[in-house]
């Protein structure tokens, strides 16, 4: 017996991916403003926050190239 996820289902979990990157790239934003709010920043952390904001920005394109090729595979609502 094979079960597979259907189109709907695959969009809620990739939906569900993308909310928790977007929870950590609002974190990540936090975390460089407070890291520049410091009077002395440290720039060891302000460049590996920005090292990990390019690292969620690519995977923000991967998941939503994802939503974007099963989107198709759901049915159009009139």
């Amino acid at each position: 017996m094979a079960i597979e996820l259907t189109a709907e289902e695959k969009i809620t979990i990739v939906e569900q991916h993308l909310k928790t990157v977007l929870y950590n790239e609002y974190n990540a934003e936090l975390s460089l403003i407070e890291a520049n709010a410091v009077s002395t920043p440290n720039q060891s952390t302000i460049d590996s926050t920005n090292a990990q904001l390019k690292d969620i920005a690519a995977q923000k394109n991967l998941l939503q190239r994802e939503l974007d090729s099963l989107a198709p595979e759901t049915p159009a609502s009139n």
